[in-house]
């Protein structure tokens, strides 16, 4: 059942979860704008991660959504989506709860993956099932699609107009000026070229590459590339002891954006402005994409069907293991497949990536 856009006078967007997954979803929502013009369309979004769509043309206002436990926390955010009085909601993360909510809330109208969650839903879809059973107790339970891919997939359901799959981050004015004096003040100077070592990963230690590592990597980089070049490291608020564990091991200091720390508005001014990122399979790595900087990504327990779009000037290192990708948070054996990820083949990569393109310039 197609619905009338004219009829949808408001829409609930409840955004992804992870960062990476937000920004893979921005195509997305774009579409929903071109599809319900004329409707004020609202973005339901963990907080903290607005910043990171400032500039966004797809919605009209946020809702944070608060991380309320037990029952009580349940039925304040039910309360607070009956208030707003939603036509459709459209719903990317595929938990039961996201979808128990809206249909408590009174939306008439509801888009998503079914995942065990149909019944709630008035327009679902089914996830594509993996090619091979998967007889492994953890990894991916359905074929692991690109999720640009999975996203767009969901809305042809109501076939809203088509659009590309690479995602859409805006930066302003302001932004690049205020970033530019963050850096500055980093002892950063404008024309200098910028590597950025993004090694943290809110997702869980098992994506983390060992601190030693990253400081041999930026010798490395140090003595391939001598002057012209500034490394500066990135984490997000809690990581800071991961940057600072990096400096301890490096041979020569680093400079590391944790005082302050980057807010995610003026991160994305930074990557813009980057030569290129070296980066955990985490949230940062898609903003590189976004801006099409150099990237090289050293991937372990996730499987790499998830993002294997608009990867042109990705670097992908990972290797097989028997135990993965597992997509565990913690790894329980021995961390093998960030193990096998030699620093030698990292810099290798960075710099063919730094090569290529001063050649393509």
């Amino acid at each position: 059942m197609l619905l009338d856009p004219k009829k949808i006078r408001k829409v609930f967007v409840r955004a992804p979860n992870w960062l990476g997954d937000v920004i893979m979803a921005t195509p997305s929502f774009a579409r929903i704008r071109s599809q319900y013009i004329h409707a004020e369309i609202v973005c339901g979004m963990k907080r903290g991660q607005q910043p990171i769509l400032s500039g966004c043309k797809s919605f009209d206002r946020y809702l944070p959504m608060k991380e309320y436990k037990g029952f009580r926390g349940f039925r304040k955010e039910v309360q607070l989506l009956r208030k707003e009085r939603f036509d459709l909601a459209i719903l990317f993360p595929n938990s039961l709860s996201t979808a128990l909510r809206v249909v408590l809330a009174g939306v008439r109208y509801r888009l998503g993956y079914s995942q065990g969650r149909g019944f709630l839903l008035t327009h679902g879809i089914r996830a594509r099932q993996p090619l091979a059973k998967i007889k492994k107790r953890y990894g991916p339970r359905r074929e692991p699609v690109p999720m640009p891919a999975y996203y767009a997939a969901m809305l042809d359901v109501l076939d809203m107009p088509k659009i590309g799959t690479h995602p859409i981050l805006r930066v302003s004015a302001d932004e690049v000026e205020r970033a530019t004096t963050l850096l500055e003040n980093l002892g950063i100077a404008p024309r200098e070229k910028l590597i950025l070592l993004n090694p943290a990963a809110a997702f869980g230690s098992s994506k983390l590459w060992a601190a030693e590592r990253w400081a041999a990597l930026a010798d490395g980089l140090r003595a391939s590339l001598g002057k012209g070049f500034r490394l500066l490291v990135l984490v997000g608020p809690g990581e800071e002891g991961i940057a600072r564990a990096i400096a301890a091991h490096a041979g020569q200091d680093l400079l590391l954006g944790i005082d302050p720390l980057l807010p995610l508005e003026l991160l994305k001014a930074v990557v813009q402005r980057a030569s290129l990122m070296v980066t955990t399979d985490s949230g940062p790595r898609h903003i590189a994409v976004a801006f099409d900087c150099p990237h090289v990504v050293l991937m372990g327990p996730t499987h790499p069907g998830y993002t294997a779009l608009n990867t042109l000037f990705a670097t992908v290192l990972r290797h097989e293991v028997d135990c993965g990708p597992c997509h565990l948070k913690t790894c329980p054996l021995d961390h093998l497949c960030m193990q096998l990820i030699e620093v030698k083949e990292v810099l290798e990569a960075c710099l063919a990536r730094l090569e290529g393109t001063k050649m393509q310039a």
